[in-house]
């Protein structure tokens, strides 16, 4: 009778590793190819999420009006602007059911779930016709623009008279001026800034006037209730 000869035991072990080798690297290479398909996926979602903040802030800012606080002494335009912080009106409502023109704000905030994560928002609220400064965006409820940042840079282009050319600056301080250009500039999360978005203001200073009939002066429109 013919013998049969089968597998010793150190090839069963060998045999054995390999295979256990062979599923590691399989499993790796599947792990490997989730995380840079999540990855990717996240990045996708938050490259879409920028945009829709970009375009959402440039029709936004194309919606400034340059109202005129109620000032006898001075003209001062309801717009408030510096490095990392932008206040003005909007002709846009304060909410679905809401009419007239609105207060906002746009700043860098502490993440509500996350202290060590910085989110520019916004904050909208309604403009009243008495209405005097912008106190009202302090009770305002927030709303996400960009997630995870670091900071923001913000900067104005136009100028204090007529007279004078037109310049960038951190700092918009001519009250009863409007600019004509904002630029943003956002710093990511890892230090990297993002590419610039200038914005243009859609309306003029004279939108918010009312030109008397018999003089060149200046009436400020105030805000109308629904």
């Amino acid at each position: 009778m013919r013998r049969q000869r089968g597998f010793t035991l150190i090839e069963i072990v060998i045999a054995m590793v390999l295979l256990a080798a062979m599923m590691s690297l399989l499993y790796s290479g599947l792990t490997f190819a989730l995380r840079s398909w999540d990855a990717a996926d996240a990045n996708g979602r938050r490259v879409a999420d920028r945009r829709l903040a970009e375009n959402f802030l440039r029709r936004e800012v194309g919606e400034i009006f340059p109202l005129r606080w109620k000032d006898p002494v001075r003209l001062r335009f309801a717009f408030e602007a510096d490095r990392d912080t932008l206040r003005f009106v909007s002709t846009r409502a304060a909410g679905v059911t809401l009419g007239g023109l609105s207060l906002v704000g746009l700043r860098v905030e502490n993440d509500k779930d996350n202290n060590r994560v910085r989110d520019l928002v916004m904050r909208r609220a309604m403009a009243d016709p008495d209405v005097e400064d912008f106190t009202p965006l302090d009770r305002a409820e927030p709303t996400l623009l960009y997630a995870g940042i670091d900071g923001i840079a913000l900067s104005y282009f136009g100028s204090g008279n007529d007279f004078t050319e037109p310049a960038w600056s951190d700092k918009w301080e001519f009250t009863n001026r409007m600019p004509q250009l904002i630029k943003l500039r956002v710093r990511d999360a890892d230090g990297r800034w993002l590419p610039d978005i200038v914005m243009k203001l859609g309306m003029a200073e004279e939108a918010g006037c009312l030109e008397n009939a018999f003089q060149r002066g200046c009436l400020p429109r105030r805000p109308t209730t629904p």
